[in-house]
């Protein structure tokens, strides 16, 4: 039976500038995919499921000086654009041919690490690098032949957007409003990725952490500080400042994050479950990332599927002392007839497994190889 569509989604791909921060080095898996989705005789919905960038944690650089803002201005966001193109340039060629087929669509559903694609600037910046193409969409969720897909991080409370709220006025500019973790993430943490870059692609955490007493009394350290900060210190110091606004509701889920030393989102599928039974009715296959964890729950009316991440992310083998770079997975879906036919796939990465003890001596060196292993030039 011939489809008459195929949608491929995947997500939490994390492009960033190339720099120490840049934590996707899959370039040639990615474009190679997509090149074969652009080769296709039937229609394509390419559905890129949120944190397509990352913008976070892509530096913004004037004048060779380096620095994460917090106000995040269009022109800011257009800038880290500019540099994930100039460092991904074979994936937004790949792009690029898949756009040029008109019976193809391609969708870019917005997470909380690239919520700049909400400002016009920098999606008709994108669409400039992909061809000016009328089959390029930015949305928040995709929902078509009762197939559901949505990024996820509005079902974590420290990665929420006020949807209602997207942007914020400063001294007379637009600027994103960002989650209360996003900028915790620019304003304190990313010295920490800078110095342990390789490491944060690390999991699961507690494992980590349990290897690394010190690395998880450092995270649990920062994170009390900038808790208390944003409670008593940076509301009076910070007042005409809407970016430091604390939202108390989210006080005891930070704290209890902190107490347990227990980083990973909270499953956001169970709270999707609970919060969204319409949409549930509505659709029979629904897709979900943002975790960074592989999970299915097949249902007799519905399959929830929660992919992960493309990354450079490993787990830890804590007995053997080893890191085993996570697998590249997407889904596919074949819209048919008889209804949406549905599976996972992996895209095949060669890679090695790397000693723990060796790369915790020579982070950079194992951050060169990895990319090594995969045609990926890093900048350090």
């Amino acid at each position: 039976m011939k489809p008459e569509k195929e949608i491929i989604v995947l997500g939490d791909v994390e492009m960033g500038g190339g720099t120490l921060t840049d934590d996707f080095i899959s370039d040639n898996a990615l474009s190679e995919l997509v090149i074969k989705l652009s080769h296709k005789p039937h229609p394509v919905d390419l559905v890129l499921n949120g944190d397509t960038f990352d913008f976070l944690k892509c530096p913004y650089v004037v004048n060779q000086t380096t620095t994460y803002p917090r106000h995040i201005t269009p022109e800011i966001s257009v800038a880290k654009l500019e540099l994930m193109q100039a460092a991904h340039q074979k994936v937004f060629d790949a792009l690029h041919l898949f756009a040029r087929k008109s019976k193809n669509n391609l969708y870019f559903l917005i997470g909380n690490h690239d919520y700049d694609l909400s400002y016009p600037q920098v999606q008709n910046r994108l669409k400039e690098y992909l061809g000016h193409h009328h089959n390029i969409f930015f949305r928040f969720q995709y929902e078509q032949h009762r197939v559901y897909a949505e990024h996820g991080h509005q079902y974590d409370l420290l990665n929420k957007i006020n949807y209602k709220f997207m942007f914020l006025t400063y001294e007379g500019k637009r600027i994103l409003n960002l989650p209360w973790a996003s900028f915790g993430l620019i304003s304190r943490y990313m010295h920490v990725k800078e110095q342990y870059p390789f490491i944060e692609r690390i999991f699961p955490r507690p494992a980590l952490f349990s290897w690394n007493r010190s690395i998880g009394k450092m995270v649990t350290l920062h994170s009390i500080k900038y808790l208390l900060l944003s409670l008593f210190y940076y509301p009076l110091r910070y007042f005409f400042d809407p970016t430091y606004t604390f939202p108390k509701k989210l006080f005891w889920n930070f704290f209890r994050k902190i107490k347990t030393n227990r980083w990973e989102t909270d499953n956001i599928i169970n709270i999707f479950r609970k919060d969204k039974k319409q949409i549930l009715r509505k659709n029979k296959i629904l897709i979900f990332g943002h975790n960074h964890r592989y999970s299915i729950k097949q249902k007799r009316k519905y399959v929830l599927i929660q992919l992960d991440c493309w990354r450079d992310e490993y787990l830890l083998n804590s007995k053997a002392g080893l890191l085993v770079p996570k697998e590249k997975d997407y889904a596919q879906i074949f819209i048919t007839a008889a209804g949406p036919q549905w599976k996972v796939l992996q895209y095949p990465v060669k890679r090695s497994l790397f000693k723990l003890q060796s790369m915790a001596k020579d982070e950079i060196k194992y951050l060169r190889k990895a990319a090594h292993e995969e045609g990926f030039k890093l900048k350090v």
